[in-house]
């Protein structure tokens, strides 16, 4: 599966094994991938304003987070995940602006084909 030219996705995940896992898949679908730290997240979304923003909402402030990458790359889908017990916290991402949210183990099938093609493709889907 190769993605189309110039797909670029932008991460803040916290969490170095995973995000090791997905910049692994990334690359074995023609995805390029930076991991930012939190503090630089916005700015840097706004710089080099990528084809989808990826966000653990376990990170601290996540939900500020959310409002802050939304501000810096409003037209950028935006993805959460998170553990599926925290349901307040998809709440309140979803309020915040996060485009989808999903519980981790969805978004960990879904990975390849949400770097690859973005949340249309998988929304598509799932559309009946």
């Amino acid at each position: 599966m190769t993605a189309p030219a110039g797909r670029r996705v932008l991460a803040v995940v916290p969490d170095l094994f995973f995000a090791t896992r997905i910049a692994a898949t990334a690359k074995a679908a023609g995805v390029e991938f930076e991991l930012v730290p939190r503090e630089r997240a916005a700015a840097r979304a706004g710089e080099s304003r990528p084809s989808l923003l990826v966000l653990d909402l376990h990170t601290r402030d996540a939900v500020t987070l959310v409002t802050a990458l939304k501000a810096a790359a409003p037209e950028t889908p935006l993805v959460g995940f998170f553990s599926h017990v925290e349901t307040e916290l998809r709440r309140d991402a979803l309020a915040a602006g996060a485009d989808a949210v999903l519980p981790r183990s969805q978004f960990t099938v879904k990975l390849a084909e949400l770097l690859t093609w973005g949340l249309s493709a998988i929304r598509a889907r799932e559309t009946p």
